[in-house]
């Protein structure tokens, strides 16, 4: 209650220079006339069934104006004619809807920075110096029938962005801003029985947007539902649930703290408080303890305070891997009638940090975490129930346990289902200066803006108190430090002690050490040295287009520290947004709920609405795209996250290692695949004996032989079905050693002249150049197989990281190394029974000398070996070391033996295990967003590609490969900006390569791939492979 009357002093205090300046340029001015934040009272998926509630979502009127000075400024009059307007849908983001334009800037203020004055004149490209602050024009009815006269009737908005005012029939009831936190105003004394007029004016910026500058979309208007809620003159104004855990765990004291409110002309009758806690303990018994304390001759228009305890003996813990949960039911009684009730839960838990150790419920936890934005890739910041369990099920299945809401509170519901599927949360206040740097004093230790600060934290912990879930209290992100920051943590501990404090600018009112995006390397030094709190990296493996490479790294450091604690990726989801390519009518984005693209649209990303500043596709950095479908380095996540580890010992013996906290090996059903050159021979169930490692049937085999082990769920779940693979590993047991070509079939000929050697072999001729060394032609029976020739070629296009890294200056000398060869001297030979051509050549461009040997058998086989030697020293790093050819596009199914069947890369393999696989070429590409190199499969034996008739080329390496197939070129997608820019080409695009250069995945604003996943210019290199040809 300080901490209220504290923020009531300061308003009065400013009050007559908040009269000076607007409410939405002046950060002593948060609100006016609005209820003080509290808990969500009801579980948000019961609030359909809660008779206190009346939804008032649906289409409103609306009416959007560039600036405050062209808006209708009185609008809100009950006389005000709005017939003419349009309709727009509440909830949602008005730039989604067809008004002004959204804006994608990762930390630049959209408008002249200039705090707390959003209106100044910016630069004249920004959108914002036409449309100064655009202004939302908000109107719809409610009624308000007779027996809800005698009752306390509440607006309740989840969440407006970015400030507002509200009228009812025409009265100003008051304003809101903290855009991510819901705004409650007392309308009782504005309200008439039958119709009531309900008008809000929003404005898209405010003094609140300088703390509230995140990496994302910037939409605006009343985005979250908006509800009334109609109340009995007493009621429950508020309720903590908390526990605390006894040190042996054997019990738990539970309280309930209810505030009730009387609203009435009397002091309270006798009415009585009723708590009920239901659950079951560790031994499965069932058990309910009701709690009742009388109410007596509580005051009117005053608030009372009542606390309810008990013990509860034995009981079942809350933790991301057994979200074990209590229901909670209040009810306020008059007599035997219920004037009014409430739903909700509780996990009992406690988290700690012992030493420099982070631990949950007694155990040291490593937290497997990622960075989630609400996100929607059609109505932007409001997502629904369908796809916020979606976003939970894949996280789950990809081994996340742990959530930072980035960077704000999330939507209600969100918490209520992350209690449920079980996650850490960590829940992060709406807050973020980073345009005036991280750690900055202007905002950070600027006394005009204490109040701001610390209206964010109590909104983030007032709301959020009781759910489980919540085990960190962030201040927020790449913000300020100082006074205000510490003023933020001693509000959030006056409230609520039980949970850690974070904050990423202002370490000294963190509980943890936080050195993101750190590389491995420097990681591994910051863990060694930093030893005086724990460290949690709250941001790391930047995922932005084709990345997440060298993730093990990471965690060979984060498991080889107990006070390391883990990390959260960034981030969970591309912010594309669903755009028309050419849109016909004003809109652009269609307004619903699907998440999939549908015909004539594209992923947009900052720039494509036209709006300025932006940053691009900086906002395409997810684990999953828009649509929710999965990257291929989402896979590496599960993988590398999975808690459990295998280990081979002795040619059966698979020793199991469990990364669980509190959930046992037995807990899961095992099963086992042999493959013999990639085929399955030998599959089943295998128990786990002695608690700690599996016995596998032996298998005795020739050729290739690789033992699978999986373990997976034993019961189905709220996210995933029985049998789901949740741990797996792989096991070379035999390397079969790759032939060389071998005479076979008929006789070979060889024919020179001074431009071209053919060789014919059967049905087959083959041609090659001798001026540029290259494969120019190979006929079958008169055919022609190749569209472009085979040759060396050593250039990758560039991915997002490293389009960003410098690397197309730094390697591109390679682009054309292949192109301005020059050959030194071709040789050709016949001897027993097979022709060989060798060709030397220069790379001049590099300084290297390179050798091409072809050689080809009675059969029509070629066998094509190239050797590499650096002659010059400091050669920039290679990209690929190997060859290309294009196909006849008819030639679009691809087979390989493999790592798949999704995309892999040298740094972000070993969720992909060796296989045999089977695709179509749409399916084996991978369309990012933003296009860029994609679909390279690695350890690859052979693949091949056919067509419908299934003429078939085949590639047999004499060692493992990498290699990519295309619909389009290198310089397609260099030039192309998204997806549906990429042509359709007539031919397949064919890299074959020995090896190529890792994705990287520290950050994507410089950081390099490391050292082990580059290729060494300055180093030999020689590979090979059989080439064959059938129908």
């Amino acid at each position: 209650m300080r901490i209220y009357i504290f923020l009531l002093t300061v308003c009065f205090t400013f009050q007559m220079r908040a009269q000076q300046v607007p409410d939405w340029e002046n950060p002593r001015v948060v609100d006016i006339n609005k209820e003080e934040y509290h808990s969500t009272l009801t579980l948000p998926s019961g609030k359909s069934s809660c008779e206190e509630i009346v939804p008032l979502n649906g289409r409103w009127k609306f009416y959007w104006s560039p600036d405050p000075q062209s808006r209708p400024s009185d609008f809100y009059k009950n006389n005000f004619d709005v017939s003419g307007w349009d309709n727009i849908s509440v909830p949602g983001t008005w730039q989604l809807q067809g008004y002004g334009k959204p804006i994608y800037t990762n930390w630049t203020y959209p408008f002249k920075k200039d705090q707390p004055k959003v209106t100044g004149e910016p630069p004249k490209h920004f959108f914002s110096y036409e449309n100064r602050n655009p202004v939302g024009a908000y109107v719809t009815t409610f009624d308000v029938s007779e027996d809800m006269k005698d009752k306390q009737l509440y607006l309740h908005f989840e969440g407006v962005k970015s400030a507002m005012y509200v009228w009812i029939n025409g009265e100003k009831v008051g304003y809101s801003q903290n855009s991510m936190a819901p705004a409650e105003f007392d309308i009782t004394g504005y309200v008439n029985e039958g119709q009531n007029r309900l008008a809000v004016e929003v404005y898209r910026w405010s003094d609140g947007s300088y703390l509230e500058d995140q990496d994302m979309w910037r939409f605006s208007g009343i985005y979250r539902p908006v509800e009334l809620w109609v109340r009995p003159k007493i009621h429950i104004k508020d309720y903590s649930l908390t526990t605390d855990l006894a040190d042996d765990f054997s019990s738990a004291g539970f309280k309930a703290k209810v505030w009730l409110r009387n609203l009435s002309d009397s002091k309270s009758g006798k009415l009585s408080l009723e708590v009920l806690l239901k659950g079951k303990n560790r031994n499965e018994e069932r058990f309910v303890k009701r709690l009742i304390t009388p109410v007596k001759n509580l005051p009117a228009t005053s608030t009372g305070c009542y606390t309810l305890s008990s013990v509860v003996e034995n009981p079942k813990l809350w933790s991301a891997e057994k979200p074990n949960l209590y229901d909670v039911e209040i009810r306020l009684y008059d007599g035997k009638k219920v004037v009014e009730e409430f739903q909700s839960h509780i996990g009992i838990w406690k988290c700690e940090i012992d030493g420099n150790v982070f631990k949950f419920n007694g155990q040291p936890v490593k937290l497997k975490g990622v960075n989630r934005h609400e996100h929607h890739p059609r109505t932007g910041r409001l997502v629904d129930s369908e796809t916020m369990e979606k976003d939970l099920r894949l996280m789950k299945q990809a081994n996340i346990n742990m959530i930072r809401t980035a960077h704000y509170p999330n939507s209600p519901l969100f918490y209520e289902l992350c209690d449920r599927y079980g996650f850490y949360v960590m829940d992060e206040a709406n807050q973020e200066s980073h345009d005036y740097g991280l750690g900055n004093k202007i905002l950070g230790d600027n006394p005009e803006w204490t109040l701001a600060h610390v209206d964010r934290a109590l909104a983030l912990v007032q709301r959020d108190k009781n759910h489980p879930c919540v085990v960190f209290w962030s201040l927020g992100n790449e913000g300020g430090a100082g006074r205000n920051m510490q003023t933020m943590a001693d509000t959030i501990q006056a409230i609520d002690a039980s949970r850690i404090i974070f904050s990423d600018t202002d370490l000294s009112v963190s509980a943890f050490n936080d050195p993101s995006y750190y590389t491995p390397g420097k990681f591994k030094e910051y863990a060694r040295e930093k030893r005086d709190k724990p460290i949690f990296m709250r941001e790391y493996a930047h995922a932005m287009g084709n990345s997440v490479g060298n993730l093990q790294e990471y965690w060979d450091v984060i498991e080889a520290n107990d006070h390391v604690s883990g990390a959260a990726i960034w981030d969970w989801v591309d912010q594309g947004i669903a755009k028309k390519i050419n849109p016909g009518y004003k809109k652009g984005v269609e307004n619903s709920g699907s998440l999939l693209l549908k015909e004539g649209e594209f992923w947009a990303y900052g720039g494509d609405f036209g709006d300025f500043p932006n940053n691009g596709e900086f906002c395409f950095n997810g684990l999953i795209g828009a649509d929710r479908v999965p990257h291929p380095h989402y896979y590496q996540v599960q993988k590398v996250y999975q808690n459990i580890g295998f280990s081979l010992e002795g040619p059966n013996k698979v020793r199991l290692t469990n990364k669980y906290e509190f959930t046992a090996l037995d807990e899961f059903d095992y099963e086992y695949e042999w493959l013999q050159n990639g085929e399955l021979v030998k599959s089943g169930e295998v128990p786990l004996v002695a608690g700690d490692h599996l016995d596998i049937p032996s298998f005795t085999g020739s050729g290739e032989l690789f033992l699978n082990v999986f373990a997976k769920l034993k019961q189905s779940t709220c996210w995933a079905e029985k049998g789901f693979i949740i741990s797996k590993e792989q096991f070379l047991v035999n390397m079969a050693k790759p032939e060389s070509i071998a005479s076979e079939g008929g006789s070979v000929e060889v024919n020179a002249s001074q431009a071209t050697i053919e060789i014919m072999a059967g049905l087959n001729c083959f041609i090659v150049d001798v001026k540029s060394g290259a494969l120019t032609s190979w006929k079958n029976d008169g055919t022609e197989i190749l569209y472009a020739p085979l040759e060396p070629y050593f250039w990758k296009p560039a991915n997002s990281n490293q389009m960003n890294n410098g690397y197309n200056n730094r390697l591109g000398i390679w682009r054309n190394a292949a192109g301005e060869r020059v050959v030194e001297g071709v040789d050709y030979s016949v001897k027993n029974g097979l022709a060989v051509v060798e060709v030397s050549m220069s790379l001049p461009v590099v300084g290297a000398a390179y050798q091409l040997r072809y050689t080809v058998n009675g059969s029509g086989k070629i066998q094509v070996e190239a050797l590499y030697k650096p002659k010059k020293e400091k050669i920039p790093l290679m990209p690929k070391f190997g060859m290309r050819m294009r196909l006849p596009s008819s030639m679009d199914y691809v087979k390989w033996y493999g790592r798949g069947e999704f995309e892999n890369y040298p740094d972000r393999k070993t969720a992909a295990l060796v296989g045999y696989y089977t695709t179509d070429l749409n399916s084996f590409v991978t369309d990012y967003a933003f296009p860029q190199d994609n679909a390279n499969r690695c350890d690859v034996r052979w693949f091949s590609l056919n067509d419908k008739e299934n003429r078939t080329i085949k590639v047999t390496g004499l060692q493992p490969l990498c290699f990519r197939v295309w619909p389009y070129g290198e310089e397609d997608l260099e030039k192309s900006r998204h997806a549906y820019e990429l042509p359709g080409r007539d031919y397949v695009n064919v890299n074959i390569d020995l090896n190529i250069h890792g994705v990287g995945g520290a950050d994507s604003w410089g950081a390099r791939t490391l050292d082990e996943y580059t290729m060494d210019g300055n180093q030999a290199y020689y590979y090979g492979y059989l080439m064959e040809y059938y129908d």
